[in-house]
């Protein structure tokens, strides 16, 4: 049942948008997420605020209320404040220190939102994410779970709410996005062979275009198809809406949307119409999102994200892949215990964790090994011939599970130490490794219910959570007292009317300050070009070997040419389900990023800074700019209010920068990969016109010969320069804004206007009362 169409809310517009009335909203959904507004005209942004206290311990709860109380006493002050100040907003003239203090008001209205905790469950088909999740939910067969094949087809967003309804929304594809996967479905067809049998991704794209286009589909041309209507019914919305007061009712209802059906229903099969026409969207399907109502085992505004291990090959949904990864604040990598070791695929999911804690939002990673009730007595004995003979299969698995701990945990933080710096916080964590089991939480036969480790994993949930509800009510507040101190500010500049005081020797301050951290960051940002030096010289000598071993992933494969067009078709990246993620672009600049990863971790560091550090750069820049105003102050026996907002304006201002170099520092890694990917593209067009006899070798052929020419043409190079260029746009980025931001604040703070003091509100007592609540956080 198709979803009416809904207007999403757009957090951060502006006071006048909202109808006169300065809005606190409270969203789940961030602007900068891969599962926002932003991102699919009908996804709908929740308006409610987290109560999550039943799924905290005592103590904890008392902690979290504590931040409640806090949270709303602070709401009612800034919404009891503004509606005293609003009224000065109306003014057809307004003087530019009000309007100043109408952007900061607007800015900080869109910022009450409590930002969600993204935690991805990261693992292979089969490793047991969805019963984990299950576990975790304390909803023991709400995904669908089997055990014999995997079950979840796409990417599933769960969360819990103050609603008491179950609620599932389901996105699809748009026109556009579902016609361009037409056409890479349609080039598996292109030419009759044999059928073998590593031939899934033709078989996948028969499934795909038979389940929406209907028998003999995949015999039709794309022009035929473009103007096909399809054999099921596809919402206008491009979403579907299911909402129930019981959780096995939506289960049940969202089953065929989200288990995998391939190869076990074909069109035509499954029962009833109704259902068959919920099977037969699933190559139509984005994502979906789960709401639950309020848990006591997860709290509310954490949401959970199943990602599949490698990527999706339909371009949009890996897109989302991608961004979902970077969005995670933890990302948990799943394993079964059977497949714990030696397995490649793992190694590539803590590969992409790795990189999304230098790259993106990621803080923690933590590795889960599930299933472990399968540990078996007589295979643990076999393999431990010296254990007594008197040996419990429950002593077993415990000897199992701190054996697996020890060497796994080793082995993990060797691995970020060749990419992280080593005193970093997520290769320091202490749990970086649990061993669950689902079946022995639901029926105890062998473990205890804390030996599970299931209760281990949700202590670690809660603490991340409370973590970054402090963070959030701290920053918060520091925004609102350098509102009210602002406030302060104009009145006592009506109250002391006069000439303005000279202000040019603190814009000559910090001007000069502004242009030392430029020259600081460019000499931190120089340290990169011997390294990428280094890494292009050694791509130059191992090109060659990348290209080969990727050839050789499909050398006995008859349809490899397929999948290999589809590479190309997609500039060097492609999923395949026989041969994984396929990434031409990345491969050849493995040696360039393996020569400058931890140099690159180094500079964007947030703790135990060095001089290598910008961070480092920017703190001294702050202290230097403060220490300034504070003599300043002395010297020209400045008001006290003045003094400290310029404090408080400051410290926002650099948190404001922090948050930019996050987004631009993922730009500057992922510069050397598009660079080349920049390069090949005409040679990817290229190969992938390629038709008839030897096709395979043909393109080989064209792509190994195409890449010599680029690599001798200066393909690394280029890659390199681009890459410092990235950094030079940071380092130019960073002093306009510093002085756009400073400057402007300092002309603020000295303007004079005649705007009558009694306009202006008294909130010495408000911004006393959260200074104290701040204090006490």
């Amino acid at each position: 049942m198709p979803a009416p169409a809904t207007t999403p809310v757009v957090p951060g517009r502006g006071w006048h948008e909202a109808g006169g009335k300065l809005q606190n909203r409270f969203l789940f959904t961030s602007p900068s997420s891969p599962w926002s507004a932003e991102n699919n005209d009908a996804a709908e942004v929740p308006q409610r605020r987290p109560r999550m206290r039943d799924a905290f311990q005592q103590e904890e709860r008392e902690t979290l209320r504590k931040y409640e109380k806090m949270e709303e006493r602070v709401r009612k002050i800034l919404t009891a404040s503004c509606e005293k100040i609003s009224h000065l907003f109306q003014l057809k003239d307004m003087p530019e220190h009000l309007a100043y203090l109408r952007d900061r008001i607007t800015t900080l209205s869109s910022k009450l939102t409590f930002e969600p905790i993204y935690i991805g469950l990261f693992g292979s088909s089969g490793a047991g994410k969805s019963t984990l999740l299950n576990t975790i939910l304390h909803k023991r067969f709400f995904l669908p779970v089997s055990g014999t094949r995997a079950c979840t087809s796409c990417q599933v967003q769960i969360s819990t709410c103050s609603s008491r309804e179950y609620r599932a929304r389901i996105f699809l594809l748009s026109n556009e996005e579902w016609m361009d996967e037409v056409r890479s479905l349609l080039a598996f067809l292109e030419t009759d062979r044999e059928a073998d049998e590593n031939d899934c991704d033709r078989d996948h794209a028969v499934r795909a275009l038979q389940a929406v286009y209907g028998e003999g589909a995949e015999n039709r041309t794309y022009d035929d198809l473009v103007k096909a209507k399809p054999a099921i019914t596809i919402p206008h919305s491009r979403v579907i809406d299911l909402k129930t007061a019981e959780a096995e009712v939506l289960s049940r209802e969202l089953d065929p949307y989200i288990r995998n059906l391939e190869g076990n229903e074909g069109p035509g099969e499954g029962g009833a119409a109704l259902h068959n026409q919920q099977m037969r969207l699933w190559p139509l399907i984005k994502y979906v999102q789960v709401t639950l109502p309020a848990s006591d085992f997860v709290p509310e505004g954490v949401i959970f994200v199943d990602i599949p291990g490698t990527g999706d090959s339909n371009k949009k949904r890996d897109e989302m892949w991608k961004e979902s990864i970077l969005q995670c604040t933890s990302i948990w990598v799943i394993a079964d215990v059977e497949r714990v070791y030696g397995a490649k695929a793992h190694e590539n999911m803590l590969k992409e964790a790795i990189t999304a804690c230098m790259i993106g939002k990621c803080s923690d990673i933590t590795f889960v090994v599930t299933k472990m009730d399968k540990i078996s007595l007589e295979e643990y004995m076999s393999d431990h011939p010296s254990a007594p003979k008197d040996l419990s299969t429950h002593d077993a698995i415990l000897e199992t599970k701190k054996d697996l701990k020890t060497r796994k945990a080793r082995a993990i933080r060797l691995r970020m130490q060749t990419r992280l710096p080593s005193d970093t916080e997520v290769v320091q964590k202490a749990d970086l490794v649990f061993t669950v089991s689902a079946k022995e939480y639901w029926n105890p036969t062998v473990l205890t219910n804390e030996e599970t480790e299931i209760s281990m994993l949700r202590d670690q949930i809660r603490k991340l959570c409370l973590n970054v509800k402090r963070n959030h009510l701290q920053e918060r507040m520091r925004e609102i007292l350098v509102i009210f101190s602002l406030v302060d500010v104009f009145h006592t500049v009506q109250l002391n009317p006069g000439p303005t005081p000279h202000q040019d020797r603190l814009n000559a301050f910090v001007s000069t300050k502004i242009q030392e951290l430029k020259e600081t960051a460019q000499s931190i940002f120089d340290q990169m070009d011997s390294l990428l030096n280094n890494g292009v010289q050694s791509a130059q000598n191992s090109y060659k070997k990348k290209i080969e071993n990727i050839f050789a992933i499909g050398e006995k494969s008859k349809g490899f040419h397929m999948t290999l067009k589809a590479v190309c078709r997609r500039n060097g990246v492609y999923v395949s389900r026989v041969f994984h993620r396929i990434n031409i672009n990345r491969s050849l600049a493995e040696p360039i990023y393996a020569a400058i990863e931890m140099m690159f971790a180094n500079i964007f560091r947030k703790q135990m800074l060095t001089r290598t550090s910008l961070q480092a750069a920017i703190n001294e820049f702050s202290t230097a700019v403060k220490g300034e105003f504070m003599v300043f102050a002395r010297d020209t026996n400045m008001n006290e209010s003045k003094l400290q907002f310029l404090l408080q304006e400051t410290d926002i201002i650099m948190r404001a920068l922090e948050r930019e170099i996050l987004l631009k520092k993922k730009a500057i890694y992922e510069s050397l990969e598009l660079s080349i990917q920049s390069t090949l593209t005409p040679c990817y067009r290229e190969a992938e016109k390629i038709r008839g006899k030897d096709t395979y070798k043909q393109i080989k052929s064209m792509l190994a010969h195409s890449i010599e020419v680029e690599v001798r043409q200066a393909m690394f190079e280029k890659a390199k320069e681009r890459m410092m260029s990235q950094f030079q746009e940071l380092t130019e980025q960073m002093s306009t804004k510093l002085s756009k931001d400073m400057l402007g604040m300092l002309s603020v703070i000295f303007s004079q206007c005649d705007t009558p003091v009694s306009v202006l509100p008294d909130l010495q007592e408000e911004y006393q009362e959260i200074l104290d609540m701040l204090k006490n956080l």
